[in-house]
């Protein structure tokens, strides 16, 4: 199988991964996130990019899924052990959403 070439090409002079990763830090700092958020926030970015190379051209999501098994097996673990807990904190945001606006409904606010 040939590896899709996003994964294998590089940025001249990319900066190193501890650089990046402080970038991301100041980012969060200044956006004044939870902890929760910031989590989340980061959880998200991790699953979108790990994704990236293999969900492209208009290809469905679970043929990008198995694509991505098939060439890295431990980052595909890793995206499904993350994604149901990103799905449910979404959900429960949703669901309590929902539900302050039934109680503000039901109060006439």
């Amino acid at each position: 199988m040939k590896t899709p070439e996003k994964l294998t090409s590089r940025a001249p002079e990319a900066p190193s991964a501890e650089a990046v990763a402080s970038k991301l830090a100041r980012v969060l700092d200044e956006a004044a996130l939870t902890t929760e958020q910031r989590i989340e926030a980061l959880g998200a970015a991790f699953v979108t990019e790990a994704f990236r190379p293999y969900w492209v051209e208009g290809r469905p999501a679970g043929e990008a899924h198995d694509l991505m098994r098939r060439h890295d097996p431990e980052l595909a673990e890793a995206v499904e052990a993350l994604s149901p807990m990103l799905l449910g904190r979404v959900r429960s945001r949703e669901d309590a959403a929902r539900a302050l606006a039934e109680v503000q409904r039901l109060l006439g606010a």
